[in-house]
């Protein structure tokens, strides 16, 4: 469980995490290195926008697949691109 690389690779630091949840950086580390409580992983995962299974799932998530139900290969799936919108002239 790296609570710590889940808020880096969301963005935050541990500070602004305590900044967010308005109680001390000591506070946030001591979760981030100990043994935090259901309750504190809620908040954190909540401050920095995933769920409480990302701060304590080992792996980093996997990219989404599916097997080709014709020859059974793994094929990415992959977000469109939003279009843009085209402007009448």
């Amino acid at each position: 469980m790296d609570i710590k690389a889940v808020i880096r690779r969301q963005g935050f630091t541990t500070a602004q995490v305590a900044e967010k949840l308005g109680i001390s950086q000591q506070a946030v580390s001591q979760a981030v290195n100990g043994n935090p409580s259901l309750s504190r992983l809620k908040e954190i995962a909540a401050a920095i926008g995933v769920t409480v299974s990302d701060l304590v799932v080992d792996e980093p998530p996997q990219e989404p697949m599916m097997k080709c139900p014709h020859c059974g290969r793994e094929i990415k799936i992959v977000k469109a691109e939003e279009p843009t919108p085209q402007s009448s002239d």
